[in-house]
């Protein structure tokens, strides 16, 4: 039978071994941010947030529609 020393954490050695990552402008060795895809710039930010919260609005009623009818019915048990 394997003997237990009562101590689950381990010491990891590593060695000297570092990044080998080119150190970019922010100074963080292997660090990239993604880029901003759904970033929204300029005049049209808001009128395209309006937009995303009503579709979401619509969204949201037709799903607790749907959900009202299945419990009317029965079928939502």
């Amino acid at each position: 039978m394997a003997r237990f020393d009562g101590s689950l954490a381990r010491a990891l050695d590593f060695g000297e071994t570092t990044t080998t990552a080119p150190v970019y402008s922010g100074g963080r060795a292997g660090l990239r941010l993604a880029s901003a895809g759904g970033l929204l710039r300029g005049p049209g930010k808001y009128k395209e947030l309006e937009r995303r919260r009503r579709r979401a609005q619509i969204e949201a009623r037709r799903t607790l529609d749907l959900i009202e009818a299945m419990e009317s019915t029965g079928k939502g048990e």
